[in-house]
C-alpha cells in the first residue's frame, strides 16, 4: 500500500496518464466511518430542501445559500446525485479532508509542500438510477473561482466497490496533454463546460473499477466521465480537491457572492425607497 508523496513510478504514471491510482489507501472499517459520515450529512439536506431547482446543462442543482451547498439532484426527484462543497458542514468529514493520506500526494500534484483544500464532491450513484456525468474536465469550471485551477487536483476515494455495472470512473490517459478539449455549443452557459463528445468518438475511454477503499488522483486537465448506474448496488465516492496553500476555498468564495449579492438588492431598496 502506497502512501506519501508520490513515487518515481507514480510520478512517470501521471506525466503519461494524467492519473494516479492507490489501492487499499483505507481500511474497510474507516471507509465504513467515512460513508457513515456522508449518509447522515446527506439525509440532513434532504429533509431541508427547498425545491427551487435549477436545470442547467446535463445537471439539476438546489442552490442552498444559507448553508453555502449546491445539491445535484435526479432531474426531478429527491435522490441526490451529489453535494458540493460540504466539509464546512461536517467536522468529522472536515478532518477526513487533512488526512496525510489524501494530502501528501496532493504536493506533487500541485507543486505546493503544503497544499490546502478548495472544494469537496461526495457523488452518489444510487442503484439502479444513479444518473451520467457527462465527458468533461474539471478545468472549466473551476476557472473563475480557483486563483489558478491548473493547480487544482483532486483525490477521489472510493466509499463502495466500483464496476463498470455501476457507473465507476472512466478517463482518457494522455488527455491532460491537450489543454482544454472543445466544449459544448447546443446547452447553456454551464452546459458550455462539458466536452463537445461528438467531436472526440473516437476517444479511448479507460473504466477505472476499483475496490471501496482505493483512491484515484488526478488534475484537472483529466478527461473523464461515468455512466449511470445500471445495476443493484451503490457507487458512491468522496471527492477532495486541492490547491496551493493561502487561497480561497470554493465555500468562501460562495459566501462573499452570496453576501455581495445581498449587500447590491440592499442598495437597490435603499435607492428605491429614497426616490
Amino acid at each position: 500500500m502506497s502512501q506519501g508523496r508520490l513515487s518515481a513510478a507514480e510520478r512517470a504514471c501521471l506525466d503519461r496518464n494524467g492519473y494516479v491510482i492507490r489501492e487499499d489507501v483505507f481500511s474497510q472499517s474507516e471507509v465504513a466511518d467515512i460513508t457513515a459520515a456522508c449518509e447522515d450529512l446527506v439525509e440532513r439536506l434532504v429533509a431541508e430542501r427547498r425545491r427551487k431547482r435549477y436545470h442547467v446543462g446535463s445537471y439539476t442543482f438546489e442552490p442552498n445559500n444559507e448553508q453555502a451547498v449546491y445539491i445535484k439532484w435526479e432531474g426531478d426527484t429527491d435522490i441526490v446525485h451529489g453535494i458540493e462543497p460540504f466539509a464546512h458542514l461536517d467536522p468529522v468529514l472536515k478532518r477526513w479532508a487533512h488526512d496525510p493520506r489524501f494530502v501528501e500526494p496532493m504536493v506533487d500534484f500541485v507543486g505546493d509542500e503544503h497544499p490546502s483544500l478548495f472544494t469537496e464532491k461526495l457523488n452518489l450513484k444510487r442503484p439502479g438510477i444513479g444518473g451520467v456525468n457527462p465527458l468533461h474536465q474539471d478545468y472549466p469550471y473551476w476557472v473563475g473561482t480557483a486563483r489558478e485551477p491548473a493547480r487544482v487536483a483532486t483525490a477521489m476515494l472510493l466509499l463502495d466497490d466500483s464496476s463498470i455495472e455501476n457507473g465507476c470512473l472512466q478517463v482518457v490517459p494522455g488527455s491532460h496533454k491537450a489543454g482544454e478539449w472543445r466544449k459544448r455549443t447546443d446547452s447553456d452557459e454551464f452546459g458550455a463546460n462539458e466536452i463537445d463528445a461528438s467531436a472526440y468518438q473516437n476517444a479511448a475511454l479507460q473504466p477505472v473499477p476499483l475496490k471501496a477503499g482505493s483512491m484515484v488522483m488526478f488534475g484537472s486537465l483529466l478527461v473523464h466521465c461515468s455512466a449511470q448506474n445500471t445495476s443493484q448496488l451503490e457507487r458512491r465516492a468522496l471527492l477532495f480537491s486541492y490547491q496551493p496553500a493561502g487561497y480561497p476555498t470554493s465555500v468562501e468564495m460562495m459566501i462573499a457572492e452570496v453576501e455581495a449579492r445581498r449587500k447590491a438588492k440592499a442598495a437597490q431598496t435603499q435607492t428605491a425607497a429614497s426616490r
